[in-house]
């Protein structure tokens, strides 16, 4: 037995590793924009966002540009399930002229439309939850 002890070490802090690192990679996909404003002179939106689950914390946020709509996608914090290391809940989205729709990622359902811009007079606004 004690010469397996180091192999069974290694593969006990193995598993506790990718348990640890693993949830981080993973999307959000129940997250919600609870407010929102607008700052600067180059056009930048900051976020709040919540996720609608009661357990688990968001820790960042990638963004896809298609045309002139924003998608973005949220991750899981490090550490398991309810872990709060590196947890944010405010993040900045950076806009350019065109940029008119803001959306958040659903996973396998169609990205939810949560600000759009009033092209008229410029404003953001909550887009309508349907």
């Amino acid at each position: 037995m004690k010469k397996y002890m180091p192999v069974l070490v290694t593969l006990v802090l193995f598993a506790a590793g990718i348990l640890f690192v693993l949830p981080g990679f993973q999307k959000r996909t129940d997250v919600y924009l609870q407010d929102y404003f607008v700052s600067g002179e180059n056009p930048v939106i900051i976020v709040k966002t919540f996720p609608a689950g009661s357990m688990g914390f968001i820790r960042d946020m990638e963004l896809e540009t298609i045309g002139n709509e924003i998608h973005c996608s949220f991750y899981r914090t490090f550490g398991g399930l309810n872990s709060s290391i590196g947890a944010k809940n405010m993040f900045e989205i950076k806009l350019d002229a065109s940029t008119e729709k803001i959306y958040f990622d659903r996973g396998g359902k169609p990205d939810m439309l949560v600000l759009e811009r009033d092209p008229a007079t410029n404003v953001w606004t909550r887009a309508a939850w349907k």
